[in-house]
Parts: structure tokens; sequence; C-alpha cells
């Protein structure tokens, strides 16, 4: 019995010890719109990473805690790992335009919520235009600038949406920051803009609903 004693302490140890996993966070979910009719491709980042069962006499590797996104009433398996805690899966045309909160579910039945999060549009909304914007000069760190952004197309004047809007370091390659614009009016559209980091290409990006992307001129940003 005494030779049994320390073996069932460190059980117990154990036992007390374990922490439960923490629920996860929803970062992001891009595209944040869908036209009802067309299926939409979506990206939802978390702020953890899968768990991975490798076997190596198969030479396979299989996610474990996959997680699933719900929409509305529509479940999407989000089956595609892209690093970085995203995950990709497809949203099926169908769901009611209107705006929608984001559940995501692990395997392990842990849960995240993310509220006004997903718009659906019934496509009048959000017409097929394209954008331009007004060339941008060079700018100082940390002081906000005003971008012009223009849609043009059919009716464009009448257009009241809005687009997803980013800074791009061309040197570093990375996205510095991305917002959803407010509501064009008359077509026009303008941003108030601010870039923390000393640059000489940067670039702003806009994303319309279907993922079509605009880039504006190349710009400096420095204190020169």
């Amino acid at each position: 019995m005494r030779k049994l004693l320390p073996f069932f302490l460190a059980v117990l140890c154990a036992c007390e010890t374990e922490q439960p996993l923490q629920a996860p966070q929803i970062l992001s979910i891009s595209p944040t719109e869908q036209v009802s009719s067309e299926p939409q491709l979506v990206t939802v980042q978390l702020d953890t990473d899968p768990r991975f069962f490798v076997d190596y006499g198969k030479k396979s590797v299989q996610m474990l805690d996959q997680p699933v996104l719900q929409i509305g009433p529509q479940t999407v398996r989000l089956d595609t790992y892209l690093g970085h805690g995203q995950f990709q899966g497809t949203v099926l045309p169908g769901l009611e335009a209107r705006l929608y909160d984001i559940k995501v579910t692990l395997g392990d039945g842990r849960e995240a919520v993310l509220s006004n999060a997903y718009e659906v549009l019934t496509g009048a909304e959000n017409p097929r235009f394209s954008y331009w914007m007004d060339t941008i000069g060079p700018q100082v760190p940390g002081q906000e600038f005003t971008i012009t952004i223009h849609a043009d197309g059919t009716n464009a004047e009448l257009y009241r949406g809005s687009i997803l809007v980013s800074t791009y370091n061309l040197t570093t390659l990375e996205t510095t920051s991305t917002w959803r614009s407010g509501a064009f009016s008359g077509g026009v559209r303008q941003e108030r803009v601010r870039i923390d980091t000393s640059g000489d290409k940067y670039l702003i990006v806009l994303e319309d609903v279907m993922g079509q992307k605009t880039f504006s001129n190349e710009f400096l940003v420095d204190r020169n």
C-alpha cells in the first residue's frame, strides 16, 4: 500500500492542477458580406490553432477539433486550415438578407460568438460597381489624411453601400490596418487614414463583397 500511495497522490495532483481549455475568440471573418443568391468562400480567424493527429505509418495528418461556423440556420464546415488560426469554408446561397451574428464551435464543444459580423445582401444594396481613388501624395507617420473613393458603374451616384479598406506595406508585404468604410453618398466616400510606420511603398487596398480588389497609387510615408 505504501508503494501505491505516491502513485495515487500524483494522479490526484494532476487532476487538481489540470486547467480546462479556454473558450476561443473570433478575431475576424472575411469578407463580411455576401449576396444572397451566390455562394461565398469565407475565412474565419480564431485566436487559437487546431490540434493535429499525425499518423507516420500512413503518412497522413488529420485536423482535430475542426471548427464549424453557424450563420443563421446555415452550418458551414471550416475544413481548410490556412495557418495562424485561419480557417476557410463556403457559405451557400439562400440566407435571408439581413445582418447576422456568427458562432464558431470547435470539435470539443468550445464556442465563440461575434455579434453583427456578417451581412447578407439581396444584391440591390451592393451592385457590381468598380472603384477608383484620387491620387495619394506623400504622408507623415502618425498624421491622419483623407482618401477619396469613387464608385464607377451604372447609377453609381445612387450607391449607398460600403467597402473594405486596408493599408498595405509593399516593402514588408503586410496589411497594417483594415476597416469597413462608411456609406457612400453620390457615388463618393471619403475616409480618414492614419499610418504610424514609415515606409517608401504604401498602398490603399479596396475590397468589395465579391472579393475583387482595387489599389491606389504607391505613396511614401516619411517624417522628412
